[in-house]
């Protein structure tokens, strides 16, 4: 099961990436017309734009491709540049607080930043986490 993050997380990836894409290829033809401007470096702000705006692009294909989370056997990884895996049998502890989960075990803490998911796979999330806590009701609204 994924974890999706909202969609306005993931749209303002791609908005951001449309902006600096057209703010750079904007200021690189400028710096084409206007020859005046040898001193001000136009050409070189505008690939660095066209740059950040193909990185934002990177960054949404990627979220939207692996998600915030993936619940898989029994295992949670967080899909971050380093992927960070807990297992949900070793779960000591799960407190809310300040719009975030903190999964606890004995090795590892795991946070979930809540107010970039989804709604219906935070209520997902949450119903996997207490059926994984048996009797235990772990998560504090």
């Amino acid at each position: 099961m994924k974890i999706t993050y909202s969609k306005d997380r993931l749209n303002s990836n791609y908005k951001m990436g449309i902006c600096f894409t057209a703010l750079g290829m904007v200021l690189v033809f400028l710096s084409f017309s206007i020859s005046e401007w040898n001193e001000f470096p136009l050409f070189s702000i505008g690939i660095g734009q066209i740059a950040a705006g193909i990185f934002m692009f990177v960054m949404y294909y990627t979220k939207h491709r692996t998600q915030y989370l993936t619940l898989k056997n029994g295992e949670l990884t967080k899909n971050t540049l380093f992927p960070k895996t807990i297992n949900l049998a070793e779960i000591i502890s799960i407190k809310e607080f300040a719009g975030n989960l903190k999964l606890r075990t004995e090795k590892t803490e795991l946070t979930i930043d809540t107010q970039i998911i989804e709604q219906r796979s935070l209520i997902a999330l949450k119903t996997e986490l207490n059926n994984y806590g048996g009797n235990k009701n772990w998560i504090q609204e």
